[in-house]
């Protein structure tokens, strides 16, 4: 692999319209390159939309069994605000920019790189390197979901997962919950509210009653590790024109989750207002769930933690940067949680990958010398993680 190499390879990920689907273009090209290059590998559609799709493969055999993943899918770049195209990737200095470069086609890229270069030492390994590339992690995880159920991380020790954190080790990450609350209530003249039911009141008094409730719930709840409940409202809609009353208002609600104030606690609180709104008003209130994962937490001690680290910090210091790679829990969910929802609970878990702060935002950018050096990071974490000398 050479820099040209890694940057075509970006491009054409870049390139791929994956935000929130359409997963299999990606997944289709990184079989074409492992069937080249002799890597077992197999592309699993999702049974509920044939554009979306899996790629497993595996290098190796018997235990330790490392599992190494990332995502294909993008949120949307649908945003005013770009200064380029988002679906190229373009340079400046040393940063580029694109829709993913951060979150996160480039570390899929450099786990496709690192496959590849162990492809060469297989006859080295003393274990099995299982790489699970995922459709679906912005919303609802539908692709982790279906790869847990159909047994791919059976035996697997640790997970290593390529999510941004750039020179950062994150063994912990919050569970979240989204909540689409739905408000009815009947349509009328503005100037005869009483024959009216309005949705948008109804749904702010609504809001207002289970934000107090949950937020007191969560209050001197606190994770060593993680931290405090984080708890969002993030959109509302409502009503059509400014001389009728809405008939219907909606909001969509971010939760952040640990361990001491679980998903169902706050599941069961939603339940109960609900009930209790339905009976005293007369608009009519319910509610789905968007996104429902658990928080994870992995052992600080495990192998995969020393080694990500020392390996990080080696190549901090060839740099000549600064050597000390920091360790945290964080806010942001990645597949790990479902992934690992019935591994052993000293599973290691560790997210560790190439990107900055810019994920989500319009003009996403990353430092092209932290993708180049991810690609070095990733083969030799799995060279040692492996026992290959080369």
């Amino acid at each position: 692999m050479n820099e040209n190499e890694a940057m075509d390879l970006l491009k054409k990920f870049v390139g791929f319209h994956t935000e929130n689907g359409n997963e299999k273009v990606v997944a289709d090209e990184i079989k074409a390159i492992f069937d080249k290059a002799g890597v077992p590998c197999k592309v699993i559609p999702l049974e509920e939309d044939p554009t979306r799709a899996n790629l497993v493969a595996e290098l190796g055999h018997g235990e330790p069994i490392l599992g190494i993943t990332g995502h294909m899918d993008t949120v949307s770049a649908q945003q005013e605000g770009w200064k380029t195209d988002p679906f190229k990737v373009t340079e400046d200095g040393d940063l580029i920019y694109g829709r993913g470069v951060t979150d996160m086609k480039a570390g899929l890229a450099a786990m496709v790189f690192a496959m590849l270069d162990l492809k060469k030492h297989e006859d080295q390994m003393h274990g099995t390197v299982r790489f699970l590339v995922t459709a679906g992690e912005e919303v609802g995880m539908p692709g982790a979901t279906a790869m847990q159920a159909q047994g791919y991380m059976k035996g697997v020790e640790a997970l290593l997962v390529g999510e941004p954190s750039g020179y950062n080790i994150v063994y912990a990450t919050k569970g979240e919950l989204n909540i689409n609350i739905d408000m009815k209530g009947k349509a009328a003249h503005s100037s005869t509210p009483a024959l009216g039911i309005n949705a948008v009141e109804n749904l702010l008094e609504f809001i207002d009653v289970i934000s107090k409730r949950i937020k007191a719930a969560a209050a001197g709840k606190s994770n060593p590790e993680l931290g405090d409940t984080v708890y969002n409202i993030d959109v509302i809609r409502g009503g059509q024109q400014v001389n009728a009353i809405p008939e219907s208002a909606s909001a969509e609600i971010n939760i952040r989750i640990i361990p001491e104030f679980s998903n169902k606690e706050i599941l069961a609180i939603l339940d109960d207002e609900v009930a209790k709104f339905n009976k005293s008003h007369k608009a009519t209130v319910s509610y789905t769930v968007g996104m429902d994962i658990i928080p994870v937490i992995g052992p600080k001690d495990a192998k995969l933690v020393d080694i990500v680290k020392s390996v990080g910090e080696r190549h901090l210091k060839e740099q000549g940067k600064p050597a000390e790679i920091p360790m945290f829990g964080a806010s942001g969910g990645t597949d790990g949680s479902v992934l690992l929802l019935d591994s052993p609970k000293d599973t290691a878990y560790v997210m560790f990958g190439p990107g900055n702060d810019t994920m989500h935002c319009v003009n996403e950018s990353l430092p092209k010398a932290m993708y180049f050096d991810f690609i070095g990071i990733y083969k030799d974490i799995i060279d040692e993680y492996m026992g290959i000398k080369k």
